[in-house]
C-alpha cells in the first residue's frame, strides 16, 4: 500500500534535475522487514537473508538521514540490529516490534529533514524528503491530502514564503501520521481482544514511533511533564492502552482549520443520514413461513455501502472529537458509534441481521445526540462532503456496472446526481454553466465521453465506464475549486438573486407576451385565468419548497424527469393558445360587428371552457417549471448560508424581474395594436425557442431524446440564456418552432385578408 503511494510522489520528483530517490529505499527497508516478520516462523535463514537486505536499502541513503537528523539516524541502525538478533533467534514478536522502530525513526527522520529544507526555503530538497512520508489510510470516502505537495511547489515558484510553506506542509503530513498512530492504537485494542501477540506488539511499537514523532507539538500543547509521562505509558503498552488514550484526549497535532472542521462535521451527518438508506436496500423482512419473518440480505452491496458510509462517518467524527467542549459526549458519540458499527459488521450480519427499521431507530437517535454535541458553528452545511458523497456513489456506479448487476448502477447514479442536482448545481450555473453542462452530460446520456446514464443503459463494458468516471473525477475536482471559495452571505444572495433573475425572465416574458396580447376590452377578461394559473403555480412552487426541506434527495433524483414533463406540458399549451391568439384574437379585431357576435355565439359554452383551462393551465406551467428548478437551487444555498441571505437576495431577483414584467407592459401599451400584434408574436417566437431549447436539452439528457451533437461547440452560456444548445435536434426543433410562430401569424393573416374579401364581395353581390 506504502508503495503505490510512494509511487505517485515518485513520478513527480522524478521530473527534477538533481532529485535524490529517498523514497525507493525507504520502502525497500519497510517491506524488506515486513516480509521477514512473516517468514522468521517458518525460515529463519530466510528472515536473516531479507533483513539484511533491508540493512542494505538504509545504507544507501543512511547519510542523507545523518544529515537530516543524527538521533534518529541511530535509531533506525539500532533496530536494524535488533531485528538481526531477532532472526537469527526467530523471535517473531520482537522482530516485529524491531522492524516498526525501524520504520517510524525513519519516517521521524524524514520529516525533520524536511522541516529544515522548507525552513530553508529549499524546495528541491524538500521534494525528496516529502517523497518518503507516508499518508492516512485511504477509504472509499477519503482521498490523499495532496497540500504539503502544493505548498512545496508554490514554494518553488515564489508564491509562497517559507513560514507558510511550513505550517501547510505540517498540517498536513503531521495530520497523517497523527491519523495512522489512531490507527495503531485502535489496532492494538483489537489484536489484544483477539489474543494476535505478535500483531499487538508491532501496533504498539508503530503507536509509539508515531508519537515520538508527534512528540514535539504535544510538547507545545501540554508541557514537558505531560509528554514525559505519556512516554512511559506508551513504553508500556498494551497494558496501558486505556491510559494512553485518555492522555491523547483533546490532542491534534495540527490544529484544523475552520473550514476544515466544518467540513468533518459534515461528513459525520451526511455519511451517518445515508447509512439506513442504504441498509434498507439491501435487507428486507423475510417471509413468515420461511424465516419467521426475520431480516434477510438481499442485496450484499447495499449493505457494504451503509458499512462505507458508516466508517466514513466514524472516521470524521474521530479527526473532530478531541475538539468538542465536551469530552464526555465525545467519548459517548464514539461508544455509540462503535456499538451501530459492530451490529453492522459482517459477523454479527452473518449471525442474524438487524431489521431496517431498528436502523433508522438507531441512526435517527445517534444523529441527534451528534447536533446535540456539535457547536452551532460545525453544523454548517458543507459541500466538500457531498462530493465526497457523490464520488463514492460514483465509484459503485463503476463496480455494479463491472459486475453485471445494473440495478445497483443505476440507483448509485440516480444518488450521485441527486446531491449534486440538489447541492452544487446552484453555485456552478452562475459561475460556470459550461462546467454545469459538461457534468449533466456526464452523468446523463453525452458523449465524448458518454454518459453514464446511456452506458448503464447499453449495459457498456467496464473500460467506458472507466473512461467517464475519470473524466467526472476531473470535472469535479473543477467543482472542488469552486465550492472551496468562502461562502460571504452577500455572494450567497447575489447567487440568489441571480438565479431568481434567471429563471423568472422567462416565464415573466410569456406572460407578459400573452396577457399584452388581451388588451381589447372584449377579450381582457381571458386575463383572469393566467393571473390565476400563476397564482396556483406561486403557491405550488411554496409547497415543493417545504416538501424538498425533507424530501430533497428524491426529488433530485427524479428532477430532470419532472421539469421535462411539465415543460412539455408548458410548450404544448403554448403552442395551442398561441394559435387560438392568431386565429381568434387578432382575426376578430376587423370583423363586422354582427360576425363579431355570430362568432361569440358559436363560440360559446364548452369552446370557451376551454379556452378558459387553457389559459389557466398556461399561467401554471410558465410559473411552475421555472419556479420547480428555482426551488431546488435556492435550497442548496439555504444549506450553506442560511434563510436570511437567500431571501435577500431571492427579494432583489424578483423585484428585478417584477421591473422588467412591468416595463414591457408600458413599452406594449404604447404600441397600436398592429405593432403590438408583431411585437408579442416575435417575443412568443424567441421565448418558445428557448422553451424548446431547454426542454429538447433536459430531455436528451435523461435519454428521452438521441442526441446527434453539431460539428462545432457553442458557449454554454448561450444554453443559459438562449437554450441553444450544440445538437442537431435542439436547434432543428427551435427553428420549427419559431417556424411554426410566425406560419401561424402569416397564415391568420391569410384567413383574415381571404374572410374580408369574401364578405367585400358577398356585399357587391347584394347592392
Amino acid at each position: 500500500m506504502l508503495g503505490l503511494r510512494i509511487a505517485a510522489l515518485l513520478a513527480l520528483s522524478a521530473g527534477f534535475a538533481g532529485a535524490t530517490d529517498l523514497a525507493t529505499p525507504a520502502e525497500k527497508m519497510r517491506s524488506s522487514l515486513a516480509e521477514a516478520g512473516l517468514e522468521v516462523s517458518f525460515d529463519r535463514a530466510e528472515a536473516e537473508r531479507l533483513v539484511a537486505q533491508a540493512q542494505g536499502a538504509y545504507g544507501t541513503v543512511e547519510s542523507e538521514w545523518k544529515k537530516a537528523d543524527p538521533a534518529a539516524a541511530r535509531e533506525v541502525s539500532a533496530a536494524l540490529q535488533k531485528a538481526v538478533a531477532a532472526a537469527k533467534e526467530g523471535n517473531e514478536i520482537a522482530l516485529n516490534r524491531a522492524g516498526a522502530d525501524a520504520w517510524t525513526a525513519l519516517l521521524r527522520g524524514a520529516y525533520l529533514g524536511l522541516e529544515a529544507s522548507v525552513q530553508a526555503g529549499n524546495a528541491d530538497s524538500a521534494r525528496d524528503w516529502l517523497a518518503a512520508r507516508e499518508f492516512r489510510v485511504a477509504s472509499p470516502l477519503t482521498r490523499l491530502n495532496a497540500d504539503a505537495t502544493g505548498a512545496i511547489e508554490a514554494l518553488a515558484a515564489g508564491t509562497l514564503k517559507p513560514d507558510a510553506a511550513l505550517k501547510a506542509m505540517r498540517s498536513d503530513v503531521l495530520d497523517g501520521y497523527q491519523a495512522r498512530m489512531n490507527d495503531a492504537l485502535r489496532e492494538l485494542e483489537i489484536s489484544q481482544a483477539r489474543g494476535f501477540r505478535t500483531l499487538a506488539a508491532g501496533q504498539a511499537a508503530l503507536a509509539q514511533g508515531y508519537f515520538q514523532l508527534l512528540r514535539p507539538a504535544y510538547v507545545a500543547q501540554n508541557g514537558d511533564a505531560a509528554a514525559a509521562k505519556l512516554d512511559g505509558e506508551f513504553a508500556a503498552l498494551p497494558r496501558t492502552l486505556g491510559t494512553v488514550q485518555a492522555s491523547l484526549s483533546g490532542f491534534r497535532a495540527a490544529p484544523l482549520s475552520e473550514r476544515e472542521v466544518t467540513a468533518r462535521a459534515a461528513q459525520v451527518t451526511r455519511f451517518l443520514s445515508l447509512v439506513p438508506v442504504e441498509y434498507a436496500r439491501g435487507v428486507k423482512l423475510g417471509s413468515v413461513k420461511l424465516n419467521g419473518g426475520r431480516a434477510v440480505v438481499t442485496q450484499e452491496v447495499e449493505v457494504n455501502e451503509a458499512r462505507t458510509f458508516l466508517g466514513g462517518a466514524v472516521s470524521a467524527l474521530a479527526d473532530i472529537a478531541p475538539l468538542l467542549p465536551a469530552q464526555d459526549a465525545a467519548r459517548s458519540l464514539s461508544a455509540d458509534f462503535a456499538s451501530l458499527n459492530a451490529s453492522l459488521s459482517p459477523q454479527a450480519m452473518k449471525a442474524q441481521p438487524i431489521i431496517p427499521a431498528e436502523v433508522e431507530t438507531k441512526v435517527s437517535t445517534l444523529l441527534g445526540n451528534v447536533r446535540s454535541a456539535f457547536p452551532a458553528d460545525w453544523q454548517k452545511a458543507d459541500a466538500g462532503a457531498d462530493l465526497d458523497v457523490v464520488r463514492t456513489q460514483l465509484d459503485a456506479v463503476v463496480a455494479a456496472a463491472g459486475a453485471g448487476e445494473w440495478a445497483a448502477a443505476e440507483t448509485a447514479r440516480l444518488d450521485a446526481y441527486a446531491l449534486l442536482e440538489s447541492g452544487t448545481e446552484a453555485r456552478i450555473a452562475v459561475f460556470n454553466p459550461e462546467l454545469k453542462a459538461h457534468l449533466e452530460n456526464l452523468m446523463w446520456n453525452g458523449t465524448a465521453p458518454a454518459g453514464l446514464a446511456a452506458l448503464i443503459k447499453k449495459q457498456a463494458p467496464a473500460g467506458e465506464f472507466k473512461t467517464t468516471r475519470a473524466e467526472l473525477q476531473a470535472t469535479l475536482k473543477d467543482i472542488a475549486k469552486i465550492l472551496g471559495t468562502e461562502v460571504a452571505p452577500a455572494a450567497v444572495a447575489t447567487n440568489a438573486g441571480i438565479i431568481v433573475f434567471r429563471e423568472g425572465l422567462e416565464a415573466v416574458l410569456i406572460l407578459a407576451a400573452l396577457m399584452g396580447s388581451l388588451r381589447r376590452d372584449s377579450v381582457r377578461h381571458l386575463r383572469r385565468p393566467m393571473w390565476l394559473g400563476a397564482a396556483a403555480a406561486f403557491g405550488a412552487t411554496a409547497i415543493t419548497w417545504f416538501v424538498m426541506q425533507g424530501a430533497l434527495s428524491l426529488l433530485g433524483r427524479y428532477g430532470e424527469k419532472l421539469e421535462a414533463v411539465v415543460s412539455v406540458v408548458a410548450i404544448g399549451v403554448l403552442l395551442l393558445i398561441m394559435n387560438w391568439f392568431f386565429h381568434q384574437v387578432y382575426w376578430t379585431d376587423r370583423m363586422a360587428s354582427f360576425q363579431k357576435h355570430k362568432h361569440e355565439l358559436t363560440t360559446g359554452g364548452s369552446v370557451l371552457k376551454a379556452q378558459w383551462w387553457g389559459l389557466a393551465v398556461l399561467g401554471f406551467t410558465s410559473i411552475y417549471r421555472e419556479g420547480f428548478e428555482t426551488t431546488l437551487f435556492l435550497q442548496s444555498l439555504v444549506l450553506q448560508a442560511g434563510a436570511a441571505s437567500v431571501l435577500g437576495g431571492t427579494a432583489v431577483g424578483l423585484a428585478l424581474v417584477i421591473g422588467v414584467g412591468m416595463a414591457v407592459f408600458k413599452w406594449q401599451a404604447k404600441l397600436p395594436m398592429k405593432k403590438l400584434l408583431i411585437w408579442t408574436g416575435g417575443l412568443i417566437a424567441v421565448v418558445l425557442a428557448v422553451m424548446v431549447g431547454n426542454t429538447v436539452h433536459t430531455m436528451q439528457l435523461v435519454g428521452w431524446l438521441p442526441v446527434h451533437p453539431l460539428p462545432f461547440e457553442l458557449p454554454a452560456n448561450l444554453g443559459l440564456w438562449l437554450g441553444l444548445h450544440a445538437t442537431w435536434e435542439g436547434v432543428l426543433l427551435q427553428i420549427g418552432s419559431v417556424a411554426a410562430v410566425i406560419g401561424s401569424f402569416f397564415t391568420a393573416e391569410a384567413l383574415k385578408t381571404r374572410e374580408l374579401r369574401q364578405r367585400q364581395r358577398g356585399a357587391a353581390v347584394h347592392s
